[in-house]
């Protein structure tokens, strides 16, 4: 499996892998480390969100303070206003809820599979919308705790499919503009419909996701532990970033068991020490960190510290 390198210092840290492979710990540790030299913010798109567990810090929909430069938020797509209401009605995107729906509408009359015109992801584009809110930001670096691999990999080829979903929306939106003209016409006081220069926006925004996501600003650790059903579907989510021309820099293998005399204990260190090996063939030319199982759940900032010092 090939790596894209670039030689860049990077402000995207995006964390990703399998659910239960300990990425929010990696992340927050990652997080934590940062922080202490960089204005960093860490933002979970993981609808689960438990950041707010790995500090010990409740941590909402509005930046926090966790510690020195460090700040975190939860991503929330209820709390966004986003897939609230008609099918078509995209909130904090531009389109106004009354012509949004309304010409959604209508749109979905006239064409032929009024379900291809769903909003796709509506979680997914919340997290792209608060991506997008953050990229002028003052923040040095912005590291993502993302959700299990599906719902990431819909986050981080959503800008292409909503390009395709706009696209559509504009060509109809052109299609009808004589007949919202002659409408305008007879209603002289009739407010100008804004919904096509919204969409315009729109699809602006989402392809400067793209081009920071497929740029060398930009990062994906993937987190694994050494079990085979981690290892292949961490496999199949590498193969699809780099054909999305996403980076994939460090993986990292969580939870290694230390050697020990305890029968037990011995057997699954040999069994892990098999599947690094098979880890070290199929991600050559990665770096590979190896993190090993702690005798204490990592919850709170002191037990994360000790995470830091293999993340860092």
């Amino acid at each position: 499996m090939r790596e894209i390198k670039r030689k860049v210092d990077q402000r995207y840290l995006f964390f990703g892998g399998k659910g239960g492979v300990g990425k929010t710990t990696c992340a927050a540790a990652k997080a934590l480390c940062l922080g202490k030299e960089y204005k960093t913010l860490i933002i979970s798109t993981d609808p689960a969100h438990s950041l707010s567990d790995s500090f010990g810090v409740k941590i909402g929909s509005e930046e926090t303070h966790i510690i020195d430069k460090l700040y975190a938020v939860e991503i929330s797509a209820k709390k966004l206003g986003v897939g609230e209401g008609k099918t078509g009605e995209v909130g904090e995107s531009g389109l106004e809820p009354g012509a949004g729906g309304d010409m959604m509408s209508m749109f979905g009359d006239i064409l032929s599979d009024p379900r291809s015109m769903e909003m796709p992801g509506m979680d997914e584009y919340a997290a792209l919308l608060e991506f997008t809110k953050y990229i002028e930001s003052d923040y040095e670096k912005i590291i993502f705790d993302t959700a299990p691999t599906g719902h990431t990999l819909r986050l981080l080829t959503l800008p292409d499919m909503l390009d395709s979903w706009i696209g559509k929306l504009i060509k109809i939106r052109l299609q009808m503009e004589q007949f919202m003209g002659m409408i305008r016409g007879l209603f002289g006081n009739a407010e100008e419909d804004k919904s096509l220069e919204a969409l315009e926006d729109m699809k602006k925004r989402l392809r400067l996701v793209k081009s920071i996501l497929t740029g060398p600003e930009t990062s994906f650790t993937m987190v694994m532990i050494p079990e085979q059903m981690s290892v292949f579907e961490s496999e199949r989510y590498i193969k699809t970033l780099l054909e999305n021309d996403i980076t994939v820099g460090n993986i990292i293998v969580n939870r290694m068991t230390p050697e020990s005399d305890c029968e037990f204990c011995a057997a699954r260190w040999r069994y892990q020490l098999e599947n690094l090996d098979e880890i070290r063939k199929r991600f050559a030319g990665h770096d590979i960190t190896l993190i090993p199982l702690f005798k204490e759940e990592i919850i709170d900032i002191d037990k994360l510290e000790k995470v830091c010092g293999f993340v860092c």
